[in-house]
């Protein structure tokens, strides 16, 4: 298991650190190349003539690179490998059929698939961004920018929302079973890209009314997802920019903002504090999901990493990833009565502020 308080004490651990984007940039490839779709095709396992066949790695005599990144997939225990020599055969392990299968109920993929094509790019600008607080114009030849993205590059929007379904199915789902819902009766999910959280509270609680609100550029991917889900009839995808001027469309006594808020610097993340509070009903709640900084600052590298790459998505928005403290502050701030924080998994936690 992977710690979440990375440490580094020795030069061992320093060195080991400076390395380790080699292996996720290995794995987030594997994805891209769709190696474990394949692989579930085959339950006794594929050799690596039929896995370079399949999903067009080099096959000449004398490369190396397919068997080094299938060895490498066995190392972390995403591959099981049997047998010797030219009858050497993969096959996915447990974890990978589980969340790696493009099909499957619970696949993550798409976060790699994303990691690869857009985020691990852009860190190679952060010495860039870190001294002229946003990314070189050329930066964008390569990712592009995030609100062309959603503004109009539906392909481009649509890739992305499948990277965040993957990264926030599980705690979405761990949401739905945490918070209680018992208590309300709608849901309004901001942000909501293809419907991910709106279908897993509408799955788990059928009186909840559920509404995705997004931009237009999602609105086809969320009512293919929904329609997927089986919650056609019990979620409705509507377009709305949260940063119009209308308020927010419905009657919802619960709204959602998931990985949403980090998204923006200080001045936009109370004015969508603010919408929410005026949107909602006496005991209504808002619930923000992120990556939540450790009050301390002290043991949140992951978290700090996933603020870094706001800085590099947004540049001079200033945006960044957040304590519950912060959190806690804005709501009072903003007029909210009370907070709450739900554990999810790893690094995601869910910050609840109640009218």
């Amino acid at each position: 298991m992977l710690l979440t308080d990375l440490r580094i004490e020795t030069l061992p651990d320093l060195l080991m650190m400076s390395r380790l984007y080699k292996v996720s940039a290995a794995l987030n490839a594997a994805a891209k190349l769709d190696i474990f779709t394949v692989l579930s095709h085959y339950p006794e396992g594929a050799t690596l003539q039929q896995l370079s066949e399949e999903v067009g790695l080099c096959r000449e005599p004398r490369f190396r690179g397919g068997m080094d990144l299938l060895d490498l997939l066995v190392s972390v225990a995403c591959l099981e490998r049997s047998g010797e020599g030219s009858e050497t055969r993969y096959r996915n392990a447990p974890v990978a059929e589980q969340y790696l299968v493009r099909g499957r109920p619970q696949y993550a993929g798409g976060i790699l698939c994303l990691n690869s094509d857009r985020s691990f790019p852009m860190f190679g600008y952060l010495t860039h961004a870190l001294q002229h607080g946003e990314m070189p114009p050329e930066a964008f030849q390569r990712v592009p920018d995030i609100h062309t993205t959603f503004g109009s590059d539906v392909a481009a929007a649509e890739f992305f929302a499948e990277g965040m379904t993957g990264a926030s199915l599980g705690n979405f789902t761990m949401l739905a079973d945490r918070f209680p819902f018992t208590r309300f009766t709608s849901l309004g999910d901001l942000g909501g890209s293809v419907g991910c959280l709106a279908c897993c509270v509408a799955a788990r609680h059928p009186h909840m009314a559920a509404v995705t609100y997004d931009l237009p550029a999602v609105h086809g991917a969320a009512e293919r997802y929904v329609r997927k889900q089986g919650c056609e009839g019990k979620v409705q995808v509507r377009d709305y920019d949260f940063f119009s001027p209308d308020p927010v469309p419905g009657r919802h006594d619960v709204l959602t903002y998931g990985m949403v808020l980090h998204d923006w610097g200080i001045d936009k993340k109370m004015l969508l504090m603010r919408k929410a509070f005026n949107a909602l009903p006496p005991g209504g709640a808002l619930i923000a999901i992120d990556h939540l900084v450790d009050d301390e600052r002290r043991h949140s590298a992951v978290q700090l990493g996933m603020s870094l790459t706001m800085l590099l998505e947004f540049g001079r928005e200033n945006a960044f990833d957040y304590t519950f403290k912060d959190f806690r502050d804005w709501a009072l701030q903003v007029g909210f009565a009370y907070v709450e924080l739900i554990e999810l998994a790893g690094t995601t936690k869910a910050a609840v502020a109640y009218k």
